[in-house]
Order: C-alpha cells, then structure tokens, then sequence
C-alpha cells in the first residue's frame, strides 16, 4: 500500500489537518492549537464543511485560507429571531443583564439560546440569533498528511 506521499486531499482518503476559524469580528470559532491536528475521512461529512472544501485537493505542506460570506458561515442575522416575551416565562430568581446570554428549557422541546437585549416592564426582548450571525468566517488550513483509506475505513465511512 501506497504511504501516500504526493497524494491529495480527496473522497476516501484519511487526511490530518491544522486549522483556525475565526469570525471576521477576530473572535476565535475553533483551531486546533490546543488539542494538536486533526485527522478525518475526507468527503464524508465527517467535518464542517467548508473547512473539508479548504483542503480538497491539497497535498500534505500545502495550505490554503478561505474568507466566507456571513451567509455561508452560520448565516445573517435575522431581526424576526428578536422577539418579546413575558418575564414570567423566565425563572424569577435569574438576574437579568442585559447582553448576556441565556437558555431556557421550555417543558416540552430542545433548550434555546438567547441573548437578552432589553427588559420592558413584564417583558423582555430577547434575540436568538447565533451570537455569530451576521459575521464572516475566515478559514486557515494547512494539510499535515495524506494517505489511502482502507477498504475498511471506507465501508464504515469513518475512523476506527
């Protein structure tokens, strides 16, 4: 079997990775300066996707940045997601600041992520957009390594 030296970055092959994603703002989303490289079977979403479109076709050396619009990244922010509640919907001992952000756990469905923005009497306005939305997304990568996948990586269409 091939070691893959000179080999790309593509579907069904196992490639390790360096990277930062930061918001155009210069707020850090991820990288992998604290846990070392990644390493991930390419072209099967096993990765955030435009950070697997950043290293398709690089060899291992190679790097490449990429700049995403707000909507690719994690999309505009929506002023319908600024809506008005009643205080009472909130646990009355949470201290309310403005600009923090909060999660509620409605009795039946997922938790949601706000972040408060006012408080008007019995109510309060609250936005549960991402805290990204509206931002960029600036993508570096680098490729450390490039092999084959083997049959069996493939079959399960992932690592290990």
């Amino acid at each position: 079997m091939s070691d893959g030296a000179g080999m790309r970055a593509a579907t069904d092959t196992v490639v390790t990775i360096e990277y930062r994603a930061s918001l155009t703002n210069g707020d850090l989303v991820d990288s992998t300066d604290h846990c070392g490289p990644v390493t991930y079977l390419h072209g099967n979403e096993q990765i955030f996707p435009a950070l697997e479109q950043a290293v398709d076709g690089l060899t291992a050396g190679e790097e490449r940045r990429l700049s995403l619009s707000a909507q690719e990244g994690y999309g505009e922010h929506r002023p319908e997601l600024i809506r008005r509640m009643p205080r009472a919907q909130l646990p009355p001992e949470l201290a309310l600041e403005v600009g923090k952000r909060y999660t509620i756990r409605p009795p039946r469905g997922e938790p949601m992520k706000f972040r408060l923005v006012g408080v008007e009497g019995d109510e309060v306005l609250a936005d549960f957009n991402n805290p990204a939305a509206g931002q960029g997304l600036e993508i570096w990568a680098r490729v450390v390594a490039v092999r084959p996948a083997t049959a069996e990586e493939i079959r399960r269409g992932t690592l290990r």
